[in-house]
């Protein structure tokens, strides 16, 4: 508890960062690495702190607070590693980068008017949950274009790794949020059809 204590009140002043495979980064003091995991203590909002633990094979580095890197990822096709160390960097820096940035309000715009369309236009109150499915699903084919503004490192913009991270998580995005605004508009093209036209065929 001592030696928790002492490094916790340290990691106030200097944090290390722990790059994950996924691209996110993760805060703390880290407390120990090895072959099988790397266990860090990280600040909760409450303000009190949590020691965790990452699996090292899902860690790509350790960055301490001086600045000084531990690469746990390495090249080998045999363990389906197929990028280099430097060209993992930028996929990871493509992938962060999406995750911050990454907007795709056009898409969700095209959703959302898809679903309320056809709900309203063509009557498919019934068929109406089919189409937040086939709305995402076609979201997942289109190219990925970069939000301006969403590069953190200008060096960055044009290289393929970076730009196969990016898609990679933007496509995701796009999907989730597509199906997300899909549903939204169908729910408004139902209340339309149940709140205002069909009352009005009623009527006549």
């Amino acid at each position: 508890m001592i030696l928790i204590s002492l490094v916790a009140s340290r990691a106030v002043v200097a944090q290390d960062r722990i790059l994950m495979m996924n691209g996110e980064i993760h805060e703390g003091r880290v407390l120990g690495q090895s072959t099988l995991e790397v266990r860090y203590l990280q600040l909760r909002k409450s303000g009190s702190w949590k020691e965790r633990a990452e699996p090292t094979e899902e860690v790509f580095s350790v960055i301490d607070s001086l600045g000084r890197e531990r690469i746990w990822y390495f090249h080998d096709t045999v363990f389906g590693n197929d990028l280099t160390t430097e060209q993992m960097r930028w996929f990871l820096n493509g992938e962060r980068d999406a995750r911050k940035g990454y907007k795709p309000i056009w898409p969700m715009v095209g959703a959302f008017a898809t679903g309320a369309g056809l709900v309203i236009g063509l009557n498919w109150e019934m068929n109406g949950m089919f189409l937040p499915p086939i709305v995402a699903g076609a979201m997942a084919l289109p190219r990925v274009h970069v939000t301006p503004g969403s590069i953190s490192n200008p060096l960055m913009e044009g290289d393929e790794y970076y730009a196969t991270g990016y898609a990679r998580v933007g496509r995701s995005k796009r999907v989730i949020r597509c199906l997300i605004s899909t549903f939204a508009g169908v729910a408004v093209g139902l209340a339309v059809r149940q709140l205002i036209i069909n009352p009005t065929l009623d009527y006549e």
